[in-house]
């Protein structure tokens, strides 16, 4: 069975993510890990680490956490009857990054689906601040960021943006291939920059990509650099009618380029399709 972990504040957005996370596994049955943290993400953890003895604002904060991944667990149970699937809670005084670590040290988690907020005009928060800490403590585990009220469609073109910079594992190309048929959808490979200005690791890298991904039809996109390739990504995911963005991280990444930057920016990636983040190969 699939574990998934789908970290929530019991907002609109992270009930975004939970539905989008049980129409994709319709009809298989999974383990889905439901996990609250109720630490201000702003407390050190050595002062976290003295406030821990209990006082009634911490037993308070605890209730709501508690009280409201029962009330979520007893929706999805009414709603999906006979999904068959298990429901675990967890309801931790901890930072959101280090309970994540915890949980992927526990369990077998298999994904993350996380909820945004997506663009917000002038104070916007780049792809949402809790998903941006998700990225960060979860470099080796697939993570899904879906923005909020996006729903799961079926027949949308997938497009996969890779820098041909590194080799590609068989883990990668069939979690691509997964997300291909669970959403019945058409393939698209966009590089940034022309077939003339690969190297020769790239054509080599291109060529087992292609190889790799024979059986899902995948189409071949280039773009031409501009000054932020944020700019020329969400441009092509406007322009192709992208459903789904993917990535892969690798050293030196675009993805881990935007992690390094600061959180709150004037130029940030907007996204309003849900994107999936995979690992890098694993050494």
């Amino acid at each position: 069975m699939h574990h998934i972990l789908i970290p929530t504040d019991f907002s609109g957005t992270a009930q975004s993510a939970v539905d989008y996370a049980l129409s994709y596994f319709k009809g298989e049955p999974c383990v889905f890990h439901f996990l609250n943290t109720y630490t201000p993400d702003f407390v050190h953890s050595r002062v976290m680490a003295l406030a821990h003895g209990g006082n009634q604002e911490e037993d308070a904060m605890q209730v709501i956490s508690e009280k409201g991944l029962k009330h979520l667990v007893e929706n999805l149970k009414a709603q999906y009857p006979e999904a068959g699937h298990e429901f675990h809670t967890v309801s931790s005084f901890n930072l959101l990054t280090e309970e994540v670590k915890e949980q992927l040290s526990l369990y077998p988690i298999d994904m993350i689906f996380s909820g945004t907020t997506g663009a917000s005009g002038i104070k916007e928060v780049f792809l949402g601040s809790n998903t941006v800490r998700i990225l960060r403590a979860a470099s080796a585990c697939p993570v899904l960021v879906i923005p909020n009220e996006t729903r799961f469609k079926k027949g949308v073109k997938i497009g996969l943006v890779t820098d041909f910079g590194t080799p590609y594992s068989a883990t990668q190309i069939e979690a691509i291939l997964e997300f291909q048929t669970r959403l019945n959808a058409s393939l698209e490979v966009m590089h940034i920059g022309g077939p003339e200005g690969l190297t020769g690791f790239q054509e080599l890298h291109k060529h087992q990509l292609f190889l790799e991904l024979e059986r899902g039809n995948p189409q071949m996109k280039w773009r031409t650099p501009m000054a932020s390739k944020s700019d020329v990504i969400e441009d092509y995911l406007e322009e192709a009618s992208i459903g789904l963005l993917i990535m892969i991280r690798n050293d030196h990444h675009l993805v881990d380029e935007w992690l390094r930057e600061p959180v709150v920016k004037k130029v940030a990636f907007h996204t309003d399709i849900p994107m999936l983040v995979l690992p890098p190969v694993q050494p």
